[in-house]
């Protein structure tokens, strides 16, 4: 290709306007989510040079919206050298860091934003995530508890803060600050309740961890992971019967099925109901459970053992037949 020919598709790539359209055009652009098509006119206003702080920025939050986030974070810097007082900048630049994993740097660029005004629950939350990262358990929760100052609603802060405690050792605490998001922000759900259950359970106060997770089962009670751990810490605490009631609660919402027959036929095996066992391990299998047919074969093979052939070549039967 010519030079001429080169210079012909530079000056046609970038639709010809006035010097100080580009940046005005590119952000109508930006705004109708044309991110792609904003990228060179922000370019070009930044080359014509009298936007070009925000010109970078602007840059910055197009590439970011297309996922090009190390080019991002380079307008972004250039951002903060032209105009070191501009406190988003600093702010997104922080963000950046922080979902690349340079925590210090993260830190810096935050701290840098609050000193220049900033003052969010998104800024302080992120940097309690950053000090939670490094183990600076006493900034962590510092920034998390502003965080809520500023959003009680924010749960993500809630929980923050209770692993702040959690690493501490300090169980009690972790409980008590979830209790007071219950009481203070509408967002709290079901997860509450099976987080103080985990923490509970981790102080040996078992009929309390117990108590949680029934609390989290009535607010979700479509959660079949939450309800098979519910039924396991039962059998764990010798209360196969409450075990069995929670499972066959979990059926009636036609959720889980698979599993859910699984487990109840696990129990029932180890209780020596073995009808019963053969039976809901065929409904785990038939619901797409593999492991029910390893369950219902070894029904058969007990009845085998025990001499009972007959039993046992009917079993056997009706798991060639699957039904």
């Amino acid at each position: 290709m010519s030079i001429r020919s080169i210079l012909f598709f530079v000056l046609t790539a970038i639709p010809l306007f006035a010097a100080e359209d580009y940046f005005f055009k590119a952000n109508e652009l930006y705004d109708q989510g044309k991110y792609k098509e904003a990228v060179p006119l922000y370019r070009a206003a930044i080359d014509e040079g009298r936007y070009e702080p925000f010109a970078w920025f602007n840059l910055g939050n197009a590439l970011v919206q297309l996922d090009r986030k190390q080019v991002a974070m380079v307008a972004y810097k250039r951002t903060v050298e032209l105009l070191p007082n501009f406190e988003k900048a600093w702010m997104l630049l922080g963000d950046l860091y922080y979902l690349g994993g340079d925590v210090g740097e993260a830190i810096a660029a935050y701290n840098r934003a609050i000193e220049l005004g900033v003052e969010s629950d998104h800024v302080h939350f992120a940097l309690a995530e950053c000090y939670l990262k490094g183990r600076d358990w006493t900034l962590a929760q510092k920034n998390f508890e502003r965080a809520l100052q500023l959003n009680p609603d924010r749960m993500d802060a809630w929980y923050g803060l209770a692993e702040v405690y959690e690493k501490l050792g300090d169980y009690e605490y972790a409980i008590k600050t979830l209790q007071n998001a219950l009481q203070m922000t509408a967002t709290a759900g079901a997860d509450v309740h099976f987080t103080m259950a985990y923490y509970y359970r981790s102080m040996d106060s078992t009929r309390q961890s117990l108590n949680e997770m029934e609390n989290g089962l009535l607010m979700d009670p479509e959660n079949v992971s939450a309800r098979r751990y519910l039924a396991q810490m039962y059998v764990q605490n010798n209360s196969p019967w409450m075990a069995i009631f929670t499972l066959e609660e979990g059926l009636r919402h036609n959720k889980g099925k698979a599993d859910l027959n699984l487990d109840l036929g696990q129990i029932y095996f180890s209780q020596k109901r073995y009808d019963e066992a053969f039976d809901c391990y065929m409904r785990a299998w038939l619901a797409g459970n593999s492991q029910g047919r390893i369950g219902a074969e070894n029904v058969g093979h007990v009845f085998s053992n025990a001499g009972d052939t007959e039993k046992a070549e009917n079993l056997y039967k009706r798991i060639r037949e699957k039904k």
